[in-house]
C-alpha cells in the first residue's frame, strides 16, 4: 500500500520529478520513489537499488582502493579529502552498497583504525577528542549496512560520553577558542550518526545528547550561531598564550553578553557531500531524520531552503570539494540531484 504523497509535489514540475528519477543516479532515483513519491518497492525498485556502485563517483572511489581496503598510508588516513577516512565518509553519502566486497574491505579498514574508546581521530595525541570525524565515519558505516555493528554502537557512546566529560559540544580543547562554547558544526553531524543507528541501541547519554544538539539547533534557529563580537574576540583572545585563553574568553564574555547572533554565511551555501562543516539544509534534514517535529524556530531556515529553489524546483550546488576528492561529484553551478532531493524532503516534513 502506498503512503500519502507530501503536499511540496504539487509545486514539482513534471519534468523535475523525471529527471530525479533518471537511473544515472540510482540512490537518487529510488529514494525519490520510495521517500518522495512513497511507492512500494518492486522488482524494477530494487534492480535500480542494487546499481548504486555503478553511479560513476562512487565507481571512480571504490577504482582507487587499495587491497587491504584503504586509499593512503594510515598515517594520512584524514587527508583532506584523500585520505582513507574521507573515501568512508564519500561513500555514505552516495549510498554505496555495503554488500560489495570492496565496500566491505574498506568498512574493515575503517574499524581498524577505530580507538578502543570507540572514536577515530587523526590527531596525534592519544587522548585527543575528535567527535566530528567519529560521527562522519560512523554514520556512513552505519548507512552502508553497519548500523548495528557494536563497533558503531560504540561510536555513539564514545561520543555521549564525551559530551558528559567535557560539559560542550565540540573537541577537547577548542572551547577557549570558540566565542560560542561549543561547535555548531558537529551538531548536525551527530544527529546525522543517531539517526542512523536504531534507537533501541542506543546508549546511556544518547538522549541527553539528541536532546541538547536539537535545542542548539533550535536556539541558533539553525544557521544563525555567529556572532556580530566574533571578529573582536578572535583579535583579542587568539593571540593569548594557550594558558591565559580560557580565562580571556570568559573576561571577554563578561564584558560583551549578552552576544549578538547573526547568519553564518557558509550555511547558507548548499553543498553535497559536505566535510566536517554543515549548512542549513543538511542540518535540516538532520532535524528531520531524527524525528524532530518542524518548529517556528526552523522557520528561517526553511524559508532560506524554498528561497533557493529555481523555477523549476531545482536546487544549484554553490559548496563543493570538486577538484579535491576523488571523484567529482555534479557540477558546481548547476542543478544537483542531491540537494534537489534533500530540499524536497525536507519542505515535506516542513509541509507535515
Amino acid at each position: 500500500m502506498q503512503g500519502t504523497k507530501p503536499r511540496v509535489l504539487e509545486e514539482i514540475p513534471a519534468e523535475t520529478v523525471e529527471w530525479l528519477l533518471q537511473p544515472d543516479n540510482p540512490a537518487v532515483a529510488v529514494l525519490t520513489r520510495r521517500e518522495l513519491l512513497k511507492e512500494m518497492d518492486d522488482e524494477e525498485i530494487c534492480a535500480l537499488w542494487e546499481q548504486r556502485n555503478e553511479y560513476p563517483p562512487t565507481a571512480t572511489i571504490l577504482a582507487a582502493q587499495h587491497e587491504d581496503g584503504s586509499w593512503d598510508t594510515p598515517a594520512r588516513d584524514y587527508q583532506k579529502y584523500g585520505g582513507s577516512l574521507w573515501q568512508i565518509v564519500f561513500l555514505g553519502e552516495l549510498w554505496a552498497d555495503g554488500g560489495d566486497s570492496r565496500v566491505q574491505r574498506a568498512a574493515e579498514y575503517a574499524f581498524s583504525r577505530q580507538k578502543s574508546d570507540g572514536t577515530w581521530s587523526a590527531n596525534p595525541k592519544a587522548s585527543y577528542f575528535m567527535p566530528c570525524l567519529t560521527a562522519n565515519v560512523g554514520r556512513a558505516l552505519a548507512r552502508m549496512g553497519w548500523a548495528r555493528d557494536e563497533r558503531v554502537v560504540a561510536s555513539v557512546a564514545a561520543i555521549a560520553e564525551g559530551y558528559q566529560r567535557l560539559g560542550f559540544l565540540g573537541c577537547s580543547d577548542m572551547q577557549p577558542f570558540s566565542l560560542n562554547g561549543y561547535c555548531h558544526m558537529l551538531v548536525p553531524k551527530v544527529l546525522l550518526l543517531l539517526a542512523e543507528v536504531p534507537r533501541e541501541l542506543w546508549t546511556t547519554g544518547a538522549e541527553e545528547l539528541r536532546d541538547a544538539c536539537v535545542a542548539t539547533l533550535r536556539e541558533r534557529e539553525v544557521f544563525r550561531s555567529l556572532p556580530d563580537e566574533f571578529s573582536a574576540f578572535k583579535d583579542e583572545i587568539w593571540p593569548l598564550p594557550a594558558a591565559e585563553r580560557a580565562a580571556g574568553r570568559e573576561r571577554f564574555l563578561a564584558e560583551h553578553e549578552p552576544l549578538h547572533y547573526g547568519d553564518k554565511p557558509g550555511w547558507r551555501r548548499f553543498g553535497y557531500p559536505l566535510s566536517y562543516n554543515s549548512d542549513a539544509l543538511e542540518s535540516l534534514w538532520a532535524l528531520m531524520r531524527i524525528c524532530e517535529s518542524p518548529r517556528d524556530e526552523y522557520l528561517p531556515a526553511i524559508k532560506l531552503v524554498r528561497a533557493e529553489a529555481d523555477p523549476q524546483m531545482r536546487w544549484t550546488l554553490k559548496n563543493t570539494f570538486n577538484g579535491k576528492m576523488l571523484a567529482n561529484i555534479e557540477a558546481k553551478g548547476k542543478p544537483s540531484k542531491w540537494l534537489t532531493l534533500r530540499a524536497l524532503q525536507v519542505l515535506a516534513w516542513a509541509d507535515g
